[in-house]
């Protein structure tokens, strides 16, 4: 399975976990911040910023789900209107390196293993988002 997925039929195996995020509220990073956030309910102490972002996905410990993925619907409004439009392109770039962090992490480790997927409603935006990143994905 791919880090990202982009489909108009999201349909996986029963092991996987769907959390729907409302793609109307995450035209900014910080709206971002706020529907994932709430979505997988981050600990209190978030604070909003890439790198929280990055030591979240990271340890999801308190989630018992194993197989997440994470549905943005609509996608043609994901981070469109940050001020700063190479945050979006630094955004997906750490996305698909959280979820690879996870393919290859060790059994050993503390953390239990997951599995993580950003798959996005079909649309021009985000594939141009992706493909300007030289992120791989699979349409559906």
């Amino acid at each position: 399975m791919p880090n990202f997925l982009i489909t108009n039929n999201l349909a996986l195996p029963e092991n996987y976990s769907i959390v729907e995020l409302d793609g109307n509220k995450t035209q900014t990073l910080r709206g971002f911040y706020e529907e994932i956030a709430d979505a997988l309910a981050f600990p209190e102490e978030f604070g909003f910023t890439l790198d929280e972002l990055d030591e979240m996905l990271s340890d999801l410990s308190w989630l018992e789900d194993e197989k997440i993925v994470l549905y943005i619907s609509p996608s043609d409004v994901f981070i469109e209107k940050e001020r700063n439009p190479e945050k979006t392109g630094t955004l997906l770039n750490l996305l698909d390196a959280i979820c690879e962090d996870w393919r290859w992490a060790d059994d050993e480790e503390d953390l239990p293993k997951k599995e993580l997927i950003f798959a996005f409603l079909e649309s021009a935006r985000i594939k141009e988002l992706l493909t300007k990143q030289e992120i791989t994905f699979r349409s559906e």
